[in-house]
């Protein structure tokens, strides 16, 4: 099998693999399961959509990685499938008797397993029949009281028993048992109303997140008109392939992530990436599935279709993120575990004291727990579904928290703070009659022919546009982030920055002066030589991005306290572009392995540290950043690293961003303060004799995680 080393750290590596591109879920499944059993693995986790693995390996042996990567290449297509049965059956230890306790425990939760809509209704039954003052019917609510306390009444002693502690749902359990031996049977019966209501309204969140993010895939539905052996002809959008030429028509959803090849259209971008009007598209924009075509009419080329389009990943990655793994949450868990102690000896100490069941009913009903369960997941869902719907995708609930504690951003200067697209600005020859500007655009030009870095394919493009013949080169060697040597027409050339001549013994001393005009402009400069004489200069300059300004400034005022930027441009350069935006720091002429070791330098600092970049070197600083963020027109390498995704290149995104995370935790905080003031007052009343009623308790206290959970979901509401 083919494997690609994506990338690495220390204990942990990313790996693609190409062959299980299209692979049906249960390879996956075969795959996780056969990495898991291998020597040194520590945990994994597969990811079809980029058809990667990630796996935490084992660091004591030297060659733990080594041997993974050399065990997957050795495993075959036909053997993986093989594995398919006991991948996805394993065989079940026989159990013991604590086994079989818990197993029983199982199967009565499957023999009442109700959806969260049902156990509503069930328990709004068992209330009602409560209600009626007589006793037959009362009695009639027991089989429904019983069916939806059981999963509390499971949670609770499974917790007892693996783990030897006790939680929320043990003091739940503990009331509703109280009010049934009591024969207070409304009291029960209102308890579990209130619990299933917190759960009905989760599951409505949850929900109601899925529809919206699955809105956008409705372009899978659709119908596109496509070029088929230079006639039109209208065919599902799921049969269109990358390269063909499609037509979308005013009205119409584009079906596939596509470069337009020609026409104008006024396009709604809402559902991607959150602009509020549409966007004009001409041609060589590109534009993205499920958008939709307002005005105008445009053609084509699909770049993307199906599962690999912009849409169909938001959709990925939001449905694969895990929502309930901040801080502030297991915390807060885990603070409102430790009071059922101090909660159940209080009221036992009173009850002992005053003999008052009511009094101990009351306070058993309160519990911290149940609405700290509820509010941040919800919270945090409905935060995430709302920035994906404004075009970011922040890929788990502990990434949104610290994006909201940042206080340093690091930028990777090309692509990110500039548009990634440099412009050759002249040609300067220093030997006009052996060397004239056009010969050494020529000679530069053929030097740097396909390579993939911005600056060659800018040379190549000023040579196509002064309509000069590029030749052959003979051979090459391109060094990152300094420059290329190479032989062309029977020169010896060198082409890079002053650190790639110093290292060549190549003097260009004579230049100096004018590297140092061009460098306080805020350009670039090209050094060029011919046999190991310096012939030439050649400035060239990124465009800074419009907006870069104002976003260095509101992150300032968002209280950023350090912006950085980070290039592999001189002193000179770097320091022209980082006064003209406001950048707090720079770490000028780096090499793209400096940049997680600076990253990993501001951490050590005592800063919550976020990476902005799009490029391929870019990767290894995203993944150490406590939160990696990427541009959607970076690397795919970049996106797949990074923490979060800006669906749109365009840097505003990342003031978004910033905001939806501080909100969600502001949110998670309110609600905590819901919960807490409720179930404290709950308390003062239930303490006092006579003050407080077990249902008016049940009331106060299940009813502030009901508050919370509305409170929560206000980020969907508000798109």
């Amino acid at each position: 099998m083919q494997v690609n080393l994506v990338h690495a750290i220390h204990g942990r590596v990313r790996l693609r693999l190409p062959d299980l591109r299209k692979a049906a879920d249960q390879l996956w499944r075969s795959l996780a399961h056969w990495v898991s059993g291998q020597t040194h693995v520590i945990e994994q986790r597969v990811n079809p959509a980029c058809a990667c693995v990630i796996i935490y390996y084992e660091t004591g042996t030297s060659d733990a990685l080594a041997q993974i990567v050399a065990d997957l290449q050795a495993l075959s297509i036909s053997e993986l499938a093989a594995l398919i049965v006991p991948a996805i059956k394993p065989q079940l230890p026989v159990p013991s008797r604590p086994g079989a306790l818990l197993q029983f425990f199982d199967a009565i939760s499957l023999l009442t397993r109700l959806s969260e809509p049902k156990a509503f209704a069930v328990s709004s039954v068992s209330l009602a029949l409560t209600v009626v003052p007589v006793p037959f019917i009362m009695v009639l609510a027991l089989p429904a009281i019983f069916v939806t306390a059981w999963p509390s009444l499971q949670r609770a002693f499974t917790v007892l028993w693996r783990e030897r502690r006790l939680n929320v749902d043990f003091l739940d359990s503990l009331a509703i048992l109280v009010s049934l031996a009591r024969t207070q049977f409304f009291t029960a019966a209102f308890m579990i109303w209130m619990i299933t209501m917190g759960d009905l309204i989760r599951n409505k969140t949850a929900s109601k997140s899925k529809r919206a993010i699955r809105d956008l895939l409705e372009f899978q539905t659709t119908q596109a008109w496509v070029f088929v052996n230079g006639e039109l002809r209208r065919v599902p959008a799921v049969e269109v392939l990358v390269g063909d030429t499609v037509v979308v028509h005013p009205g119409e959803m584009i079906p596939v992530d596509g470069e337009v090849l020609r026409g104008e259209a006024a396009v709604d971008q809402k559902i991607v990436t959150g602009e509020s009007v549409p966007i004009e598209r001409r041609q060589g924009d590109v534009v993205y599935a499920s958008t939709v075509v307002r005005e105008g009419e445009i053609v084509l080329r699909a770049l993307r279709v199906g599962q690999d389009t912009t849409a169909a990943q938001i959709v990925h990655l939001v449905e694969e993120a895990p929502v309930g793994e901040t801080r502030i949450q297991n915390y807060a868990e885990r603070f409102a575990d430790r009071l059922v102690a101090p909660s159940l000896a209080l009221s036992g100490g009173l009850f002992a004291l005053t003999g008052d069941a009511n009094r101990l009913l009351s306070m058993l009903i309160i519990d911290y727990g149940t609405g700290i369960r509820v509010a941040a997941p919800t919270t945090v869902l409905a935060s995430m579904t709302h920035a994906a719907r404004q075009g970011i995708l922040i890929k788990s609930g502990s990434h949104m928290e610290k994006l909201a504690h940042l206080d340093t951003i690091v930028f990777d200067k090309t692509g990110t703070l500039t548009h990634g697209r440099p412009e050759i600005l002249d040609i300067v020859s220093l030997d006009e009659r052996s060397f004239p500007a056009r010969k050494i655009l020529q000679l530069a030009a053929a030097s740097e022919e396909r390579l993939k870095h911005p600056v060659a394919k800018a040379l190549v493009a000023k040579a196509h546009t002064e309509q000069i013949e590029i030749p052959q080169r003979l051979e090459s060697e391109f060094r990152i982030g300094l420059g290329v040597e190479a032989r062309v027409n029977g020169y010896f050339i060198h082409i890079g920055n002053g650190r790639y001549f110093r290292s060549k013994d190549i003097r260009y001393g004579k230049s100096t002066h004018r590297v140092a005009h061009f460098n306080n402009k805020g350009w670039s400069t090209l050094l060029f030589a011919v046999n190991g004489e310096l012939k030439g200069l050649i400035p060239y300059a990124d465009e800074v991005r419009p907006e870069g300004r104002d976003i260095i400034r509101i992150l300032h005022k968002r209280g950023i306290r350090n912006t950085v930027m980070l290039t592999g441009d001189n002193a000179n350069v770097a320091a022209a572009v980082a006064g003209h935006l406001g950048i707090d720091r720079v770490f000028a002429e780096t090499m793209p392995s400096d940049k997680a070791d600076i990253v990993r330098q501001l951490q050590a600092e005592g800063h919550t540290v976020g990476m902005v970049g799009d490029g391929i070197n870019d990767s290894p600083a995203l993944a150490y950043a406590d939160v990696g963020i990427a541009m959607l027109e970076g690397a795919d390498v970049a996106r797949e690293t990074a923490d979060v995704v800006l669906m749109e290149d365009n840097l505003w995104k990342l003031i978004t961003a910033i905001d939806i995370s501080r909100n969600a935790i502001r949110l998670i905080h309110q609600n905590y303060a819901i919960i807490a003031g409720l179930n404290t007052l709950a308390l003062a009343l239930a303490i006092p004799q006579g003050l407080i009623r077990p249902d008016m308790s049940a009331l106060l206290s299940n009813g502030s995680a009901i508050l919370a959970s509305l409170n929560a979901i206000r980020p969907i509401l508000e798109y």
